[in-house]
């Protein structure tokens, strides 16, 4: 599967879509990488703040429901991902993952992110 953003693409962002709303489920943004915090990485929002999100099999499910993502290609599962973790999430985090699941690496390895290391959202679906 390719990354659903190729190197050099462009894509535009605003940090101004934020600031009057707050992120929604399947928005694509820019945030602080948690691993390097000097690093920008794009990510899909899968959870959002109170939810509790789990990852079995493959699959999300959010409050127990299954988690539609058209926008995700079937993939086989990611060795030694075989899931069976569950995150509740806090009042200001939330849950992203990329859409190159085989090779993303997101809140199932870092667990969720905080508001405030979301800088933008990208105004064109990658």
């Amino acid at each position: 599967m390719e990354p659903s953003v190729q190197a050099g693409s462009r894509l535009w962002a605003s940090r101004l879509a934020y600031l009057f709303s707050t992120p929604s489920r399947g928005d694509v943004v820019v945030l602080q990488s948690p691993q390097t915090k000097t690093r920008l990485e794009l990510k899909r929002i899968i959870g959002l703040p109170g939810e509790v999100v789990s990852w079995v099999g493959g699959v999300f499910t959010i409050n127990g429901r299954l988690l539609e993502e058209p926008y995700v290609r079937s993939t086989p599962q990611p060795p030694g991902d075989e899931g069976g973790r569950v995150w509740r999430l806090g009042a200001e985090e939330y849950f992203v993952a990329g859409d190159n699941r085989l090779y993303s690496c997101d809140s199932r390895h870092v667990g969720p992110v905080s508001r405030s290391a979301i800088h933008s959202k990208t105004l064109s679906d990658p």
